[in-house]
């Protein structure tokens, strides 16, 4: 059997003339964020490979769209695992140069380029990253200060939150520089 070709494993076709397979792939690919850093067919190239593979094995696979899912959404989420670990080592690297207590001007000098992806925030962002990582503001304290500017009680929890996302979008733009 070591001589056959994948074109000789009815399995193989199943897999891939089966539409259902890869929408859910192309929708977990989707859901997921790996859109560019992985494509369709390239999880349906390392399911069919993996199917050949068993095949050639000897083990029978009853139900190979059914298989071929399960691995595929094996592999998506390794895949996922891998992505989310050099994200977050990316934001630590964003997060570490924000929180340096360092002088302003030695601070401008040395990371002209998450300045200006600082610069690039949305003014409500910008204003809160600011607050909290150049003039170490506590999420109380600024909590205290969006209330008095927005004329309304805002929580630590809100001022919290807007915070995250301001990192969110602040990383989102280091990123896609980083991609270009």
């Amino acid at each position: 059997m070591t001589n056959t070709n994948c074109n000789d494993f009815t399995e193989v076709r199943q897999v891939l003339q089966a539409k259902w397979l890869r929408i859910h792939i192309r929708n977990r690919i989707y859901a997921l964020k790996l859109s560019s850093s992985i494509s369709e067919e390239d999880v349906i190239q390392y399911v069919v490979m993996c199917l050949v593979e068993t095949l050639r094995s000897g083990t029978q696979v009853n139900h190979p769209v059914a298989w071929s899912k399960l691995v595929s959404e094996r592999y998506i989420q390794k895949l996922y695992k891998k992505h989310r670990v050099s994200v977050a080592i990316e934001s630590d690297k964003i997060e570490y140069l924000a929180n340096r207590r360092c002088d302003e001007k030695d601070f401008y000098e040395n990371n002209e380029e998450i300045v200006k992806k600082i610069q690039q925030l949305k003014p409500a962002n910008r204003e809160i990253v600011e607050m909290r990582f150049f003039q170490n503001l506590s999420w109380s304290q600024i909590a205290e200060i969006l209330s008095h500017q927005e004329g309304k009680q805002i929580r630590v929890v809100t001022a919290r939150k807007r915070g995250e996302r301001a990192l969110e979008e602040l990383r989102k733009i280091y990123f896609n520089k980083l991609i270009d």
